[in-house]
């Protein structure tokens, strides 16, 4: 797959910024959840998710033209000053909130999705579990609110791994506040840290 085909997917622009990306590619992961159609084998989940990490990593850099004036001292163009890598900062435990519906783990997309399998007990019921997408569902019950969904997508990064929280109710009243249920999540990893 290249960009062209993964902004496609998502419905985006090429030249979309992270926040619109990750916009497109939430509002379709709720639509493409396996447990909407039990016939669905994740395919299509899959394959949104490969668009999401796609476009999520920069473009690549264009090929060297001709080489630019300013040299050196040895005459060679000085090389490219690097790009940072984003710093999320991590909390002593590993854990981070980056924002309402999304928080990162300070370790590999494996351990963390394991982590949270782990916490998905303290949290409720694991009623779905695909470890090569990884997503992950747990059915979550509070006082006075409907049966909830919580569905965990996983996704790797150079120094952490995001978490993306959806939540929507299953009964025929309103979800609970995404960002309480998270809340709920990052209580339970902050006590097994």
């Amino acid at each position: 797959m290249d960009r062209a085909e993964a902004a496609r997917l998502l419905g985006v622009p090429t030249s979309a910024d992270a926040a619109t990306v990750r916009h497109a590619f939430r509002v379709r992961i709720r639509d493409q959840h396996p447990d909407l159609d039990p016939t669905s084998d994740g395919g299509h989940a899959r394959t949104l998710i490969a668009a999401y990490r796609l476009l999520s990593t920069p473009p690549p850099e264009p090929a060297p033209g001709p080489a630019p004036s300013a040299t050196g001292p040895s005459g060679a163009a000085p090389p490219a000053p690097p790009r940072p890598a984003p710093h999320v900062h991590l909390e002593p435990i590993g854990l981070a909130r980056l924002s309402g519906d999304t928080i990162a783990i300070g370790a590999p997309a494996d351990e963390a999705f394991r982590l949270l399998v782990d916490v998905a007990h303290d949290v409720g019921d694991v009623t779905y579990l695909d470890r090569s997408v990884p997503i992950l569902e747990v059915l979550c019950r509070f006082v006075d609110e409907p049966a909830t969904s919580l569905v965990l997508t996983v996704q790797g990064r150079a120094t952490y791994t995001e978490v993306f929280c959806t939540v929507e109710s299953i009964e025929a009243r309103p979800a609970p506040p995404t960002d309480a249920v998270v809340d709920v999540l990052v209580d339970a990893l902050t006590a097994r840290g």
